[in-house]
């Protein structure tokens, strides 16, 4: 199996046990098992609003709608990557691919913030995936040329 195929499938494994991770606390409380420091993890990084949740078993995720659609997006972008560029190619696509997405983002989120309208669930999933799914895009050719690179500097380490 060449490098950049087991750079993308260790990528791709990190991505789907993030997932698992904030989608696991509903399945454990589920079962009786108590999830609360999978919920404090990530505290920091969303606001984990009920009302802005998707449920699993009628219990919340660890992230909010939007976070989730990001984090579900990424991973499928990454598992889409192969599809539209070879994993040998490191180029990184143009900004406004991820701009473009994230500016949405902004604007659905900003929409709401200012009290200008409601922003929706669907709206702050569709804009989430939307700017996962690019992101993806950037995060595939830098890792797989970080992982070049690592390879490179090891066999030359090797070499001497």
């Amino acid at each position: 199996m060449k490098w950049e195929t087991k750079g993308y499938l260790v990528l791709l494994s990190l991505a789907l046990l993030y997932d698992i991770l904030f989608t696991l606390p509903p399945v454990l409380i589920h079962f009786g098992i108590n999830a609360d420091i999978i919920y404090r993890f990530f505290q920091p990084l969303c606001h984990q609003m009920d009302s802005r949740s998707f449920h699993l078993f009628g219990i919340k995720l660890a992230v909010c709608s939007r976070c989730t659609s990001i984090y579900y997006g990424i991973t499928a972008g990454i598992i889409a990557f192969p599809l539209f560029k070879p994993l040998k190619a490191s180029m990184i696509p143009s900004i406004w691919f991820a701009a473009i997405p994230g500016l949405l983002l902004f604007v659905d989120f900003l929409i709401d913030y200012l009290q200008l309208g409601h922003n929706t669930f669907l709206s702050r999933s569709v804009t989430g995936g939307a700017f996962g799914i690019s992101l993806a895009f950037f995060i595939v050719p830098t890792w797989l040329t970080l992982l070049q690179e690592f390879k490179m500097k090891r066999s030359v380490l090797d070499a001497k």
